[in-house]
């Protein structure tokens, strides 16, 4: 036990990663062990296949849970770093401010920490709640898709104090603060304020995630998956208490070179409050205003608008802050190629009017109608040969059609349709008297 703890101790990042795949590669074991079992229970047959079956879903399941199991191992670690400087007394912690390789990768973890974040939560949003972050509010979706949760319009001002969280880190590991002005510390301390109050808040906005269906009605989306978006701000937050204790602690004031301001009553208020160490989490909060109200005026002469910070979040639909009704979503059968397809560009697939399918409105062309009418007449002259159709689609067909997830995906399933879409409609002018009137009639 002593060599596991000395070896974490001396190899901390390595240890993250090792502790991330044992971990997922249990837990994938464990979860293929059951569906074998589960799949043994249920037919009561074996196959070589199954063993196959077996190995292949621990390399599958094992990547995905590695994917998610990695930034909680990364979190826990950052809890277990912010104890530690809560445990070392200033001389420990002035002789770590002097190793300057260690600081550099300690900067350069703390940054690597807020990457991993930004990609988990893509993938949360986008894999697994559709969320489309190149769809405006004002764009119509499909099924239960969503927009994007911040208006693209206004998104410089969430990314310059994004961005300027990460130059604090990098100005408060590079400087030493005995070289180092407290009024600059308090200003970086201050920017990563912003930045985290920034990543809450569109924590909380994608939290009440929505869509707007039929009849107006609103659809909530969230899902136990959906709390892996507070690992972001929770990191980020403890970035922000181990920097803030690190600085306050180590700080020693020059007395000598304080007192040539004495004299001034403004500066000599501020210099006995700046010198208090203990006073700096308060003084960058009162801060945070002046240096928002810089950045704003800086990026209004480039184009952005003065409250820009606010409309990022409100000028959008299907969140906690949105302003915004957005279209009703169109549906489509994701199972089906043809209905599918109907939702690539509209001119490509040209849409001829709405439809109904399943008791949801559906977007209608003229390959769907040909398709369904094509159905419609091998289900009532060959039954048989229509059942044997349907079942090798059902089983083939309905895997691919689920990975259509994009407009130019299916568009490019519009075009590989087309050889089919004028077989069918050959074989509809060959065996019905008005084939026109069949295909007209479908989805209504």
């Amino acid at each position: 036990m002593k060599k596991v703890k000395d070896y974490i101790v001396k190899h901390p990042y390595m240890s993250q990663l090792l502790a991330c795949i044992i971990s997922s590669v249990v837990v994938a074991v464990l979860y293929s062990t059951y569906n074998i079992i589960h799949r043994l229970l249920t037919y009561m047959k074996f196959s070589w296949e199954l063993i196959g079956e077996f190995f292949f879903g621990i390399l599958v399941f094992a990547f995905m849970f590695a994917v998610m199991i990695y930034p909680i191992v990364v979190t826990i670690y950052e809890i277990l770093r912010l104890i530690t400087i809560v445990k070392k007394d200033v001389k420990e912690l002035d002789n770590q401010s002097t190793d300057i390789l260690s600081n550099v990768f300690s900067m350069l973890y703390d940054l690597f920490i807020v990457f991993v974040g930004i990609i988990l939560e893509i993938i949360v949003l986008s894999f697994f709640h559709d969320v489309a972050f190149e769809a405006q509010w004002f764009e119509q979706l499909t099924n239960d898709q969503l927009h994007t949760p911040l208006n693209t319009d206004y998104i410089i001002t969430f990314l310059v104090v994004l961005f300027m969280y990460a130059v604090s880190i990098l100005a408060l590991t590079f400087v030493s603060n005995k070289k180092r002005p407290p009024l600059v510390t308090v200003s970086c301390i201050a920017l990563m304020y912003m930045g985290v109050i920034e990543v809450i808040l569109f924590t909380i906005q994608v939290l009440g995630m929505n869509y707007l269906g039929e009849n107006g009605v609103h659809h909530y989306r969230f899902t136990p998956l959906l709390l892996a978006t507070c690992i972001l701000p929770f990191n980020m937050i403890l970035i922000l208490l181990r920097v803030m204790l690190i600085e306050t602690k180590t700080y020693e004031p020059d007395e000598n070179r304080m007192s040539k301001i004495d004299k001034i009553p403004f500066l000599s208020w501020c210099n006995r409050i700046l010198k208090n160490s203990k006073n700096w989490p308060i003084a960058a909060a009162i801060l945070m205003v002046p240096i928002l109200g810089i950045i704003i005026i800086i990026l209004a002469l480039f184009g952005q608008a003065p409250d820009a910070a606010i409309k990022v979040f409100t000028e959008t639909a299907n969140y906690t802050f949105s302003k915004k009704i957005p279209p009703q979503n169109v549906f489509y059968d994701e199972h089906y190629l043809c209905t599918v397809a109907a939702g690539g560009h509209k001119k490509i697939v040209k849409p001829v009017r709405m439809g109904k399918r399943h008791g949801h409105d559906v977007v209608v062309n003229r390959q769907l109608m040909i398709a369904n009418a094509f159905e419609q007449v091998l289900e009532e002259r060959t039954p048989v040969i229509h059942r044997k159709i349907r079942n090798f689609y059902d089983k083939y067909g309905f895997p691919i059609a689920k990975l259509i997830r994009t407009k130019l995906a299916a568009d490019i399933v519009y075009f590989i349709m087309k050889p089919l879409e004028w077989i069918f409609l050959i074989v509809l002018y060959f065996v019905d008297v008005n084939p026109e009137d069949r295909i007209s009639r479908q989805y209504l």
